[in-house]
């Protein structure tokens, strides 16, 4: 995946539906094997300066994590990587001397992926004993387990399980005055789906998503609301108990407010928060998702001090605050933020009460630093260091010096091979929205001849450019093959008023219009053939895709170029529903909303679009392509639809992961470059007739 880069949303309204599906309680559908063979960190050599290939992407080592001990001496950190041959994951856990004079030491593996809601590995960090003698992490070593905290010893090596609870531990936290650990256990459950599966019907609820071709009886057990528990572990007496009141102190969001402080603390929506180690401040993250506070979707920092009964806006204009943290005593406040425009977060800290704020570190323009965890003095950072053409290294920061020195090069042999660096380029389109992107040029780019370009979206930035978002698209693999590729990022998600689709419209209007700037310019400049020119999306990323292949002529191939039907409109369910009705799509689609879904919907504009498409789809979601595949496919509009079976919104099966990479070449090199045969007819008359209505 994206490295570091969490996909926020199934075409853009996923955004919300993620939060609810990352609380889920097990994964419904999980194909992808695991693979109990640890990582291992040799390297292998490239025998020659040959280009990226789709397998050199697929089996990267990836980092899932990584922590530096209280003493700043030492680096834990956490490996996956993809087996293809197997169509499964390795981990391994890692530690390094932080002076970098010694090589990491291998611990095994760190048991099985992080799959959250949607299929995406999950990074989480490992954590450390207070006196650094010891690594704890959360795992599970083969699928019949539980999540539970298991402990490696730094000087042996050798790991032993600490936690014992009928449960999978969702998460924990060390709490000093105890020496205990606070645990937050997901309560384990029968099935009900024998009690549900009788001769009697069940009656139709918003919580089952017809689109989804998950069983109904599957659909339902997932959606029934989690419970959880809080639990201690005693690191002296190695008891387990349900946690007292007290022990559960600064464990809820605002769990010490009052009724007059609630109030005043509900509008801030906060979604995580961290008390100090001196009990005195609780640090919160909100999101800000009102068009009279924001102009577009953010997150920010507020605190709260128990002593004063009073909250401060720490961020009050940050578009995205990301990490944050105290420091051992709770003298200091540190966090990250990100202004969204594709550079590295910025690492911050302030006073106790908030004021004093100071920059701490800033990576340079084309460095991404990121994945920051201190030591207890706040002088070293373990960290991740990447680029456009470079995968993440694990790193140390030293604040003091204001320099970053890798550790480990996960990937070493990547490095030699052939790769073409990103070009950051920038402008405004016509309502006035600023965008960006990154231009990454041909292999053997010759000044003065004209290229096919393929546009990739969602997301981009300083960061390794690997497939764009949802790892479908390989910028280098793509680079190698003569295309110019440019990651372009559609900029921020828009806070709206209620039913306001003129405002929605922006949402896709607006990328469509920094996408025909960028276009334009690059063709003036001779770099790119107009009558030659794909796009890629995925999530977000289709609907803009499919906006601009119904709304302009700029583009000649699209994968993942899909939209909101009013078929979805029927299918969706109850979240789906809410989330139409806020965007003016809301209600019978033969009424009210008609004019505003003829603007939009792909099936109602389907005469309109002369671009073959080809869409990668998981067989729990196909239903929604079904509209626009049948109505292209009625107007002889060259279009396939693969189904990946066994997939939630992420196709993260490696096997499938691999395929998805070179059927996208093969699209665009059929539609571009006219070499292969579409799959569905005559490959030349099919084109030929596309290009000519």
């Amino acid at each position: 995946m994206e490295t570091g880069k969490l996909i926020l949303g199934m075409m853009g309204a996923w955004l919300a539906l993620l939060c609810l599906a990352s609380k889920s309680a097990a994964q419904s559908i999980q194909a992808a094997g695991f693979d109990p063979t640890p990582v291992t960190l040799n390297s292998v050599e490239a025998k020659d300066q040959r280009a990226v290939t789709a397998m050199d992407l697929l089996t990267l080592r990836d980092p899932k994590g990584l922590s530096i001990s209280p003493d700043g001496k030492y680096v834990a950190f956490v490996v996956g990587q993809a087996v293809y041959a197997r169509n499964a994951y390795r981990s391994g856990l890692f530690v390094i001397a932080a002076d970098g004079k010694h090589q990491a030491r291998s611990l095994g593996t760190a048991g099985m992926p992080h799959w959250d809601g949607i299929n995406q590995w999950v990074e989480e960090a490992p954590q450390w004993s207070p006196d650094g003698r010891e690594i704890w992490y959360r795992t599970r070593l083969h699928t019949g387990a539980r999540w539970q905290v298991w402990c490696w010893s730094l000087r042996s090596g050798r790991r032993r399980q600490l936690t014992h609870i009928a449960g999978d531990v969702e998460s924990y936290r060390y709490v000093p005055a105890k020496d205990k650990l606070l645990l937050t256990v997901l309560k384990a459950r029968t099935s009900e789906a024998s009690a549900n599966s009788g001769p009697s019907g069940i009656r139709f609820t918003g919580q089952i998503r017809p689109y989804q071709s998950i069983s109904v009886l599957q659909q339902l057990e997932f959606a029934r609301q989690a419970t959880r528990e809080d639990w201690t572990y005693d690191l002296r007496t190695h008891r387990e108990a349900l946690a007292t009141p007290d022990e559960k102190r600064g464990s809820e969001l605002g769990d010490d407010l009052n009724r007059d402080e609630r109030i005043a603390f509900a509008k801030y929506h906060p979604v995580d928060g961290k008390e100090a180690p001196n009990a005195e401040n609780v640090a919160y993250l909100y999101e800000v998702n009102d068009a009279s506070i924001s102009r577009t979707w953010s997150r920010r920092l507020l605190l709260w001090s128990q002593r004063n009964r009073t909250l401060k806006e720490v961020t009050p204009t940050a578009y995205f605050v990301d990490q944050l943290w105290w420091n051992s005593d709770g003298a200091a406040l540190y966090f990250t933020k990100r202004d969204g425009l594709g550079r590295a977060p910025e690492l911050w800290k302030v006073s106790p009460d908030g004021s004093n704020p100071e920059l701490v570190f800033q990576a340079p323009a084309g460095e991404y630093v990121s994945s920051f965890a201190p030591d207890k003095t706040g002088r070293y950072f373990a960290c991740l260091y990447e680029t456009n053409v470079s995968p993440p290294r694990i790193s140390v920061l030293d604040t003091l010096r204001q320099s970053v020195r890798t550790l480990v090069e996960l990937n070493p042999g990547f490095d030699r091979l052939r790769r073409s660096p990103g070009e950051r380029i920038e402008g405004a389109n016509r309502y006035g929205d600023r965008w960006f992107g990154y231009l990454v040029k041909p292999l053997g780019y010759k000044s003065g001849a004209r290229y096919p370009l393929i546009v990739t979206t969602y997301r981009s930035g300083d960061y390794f450019l690997r497939g764009g978002s949802g790892d479908e698209n390989p910028v280098q693999v793509y680079a190698a093959n003569g295309f110019a590729v440019l990651s372009f990022d559609v900029g921020a998600i828009r806070n709206l008023r209620p039913g306001s689709f003129d405002e929605k419209l922006q949402d896709w209007a607006s990328p469509t219009a920094s996408l025909e700037d960028a276009i334009h310019r690059l063709t003036d400049q001779g770099i790119v053939d107009p009558d030659r020119v794909g796009i890629a999306g995925f999530s977000h990323g289709e609907e803009i895709a499919g906006y601009a292949v119904s709304h302009t002529n700029l583009f000649r191939a699209a994968i993942g170029a899909a939209f909101y039907d009013p078929c979805f409109y029927f299918l969706g369910g109850s979240d789906w529903w809410g989330m139409f009705e806020n965007w003016g799509l809301g209600g019978w689609p033969e009424g009210q909303a008609k004019s505003n879904w003829q603007r939009v919907a792909m099936s109602m504009n389907a005469d309109r679009i002369r671009t073959p498409i080809l869409e990668n789809a998981s067989d729990t979601e196909y239903l929604i392509y079904l509209p626009l595949y049948r109505s292209l496919a009625d107007l002889g509009t060259p279009v396939e639809l693969y189904i990946y079976t066994n997939e939630l919104h992420v196709r993260n099966q490696p096997r499938h992961r691999l395929e998805i990479y070179q059927r996208n070449l093969d699209w665009f090199m059929l539609w571009l470059e006219g070499k292969g045969q579409f799959p569905g007819a005559d490959g030349v008359a099919a084109r030929s007739a596309a290009m000519e209505r």
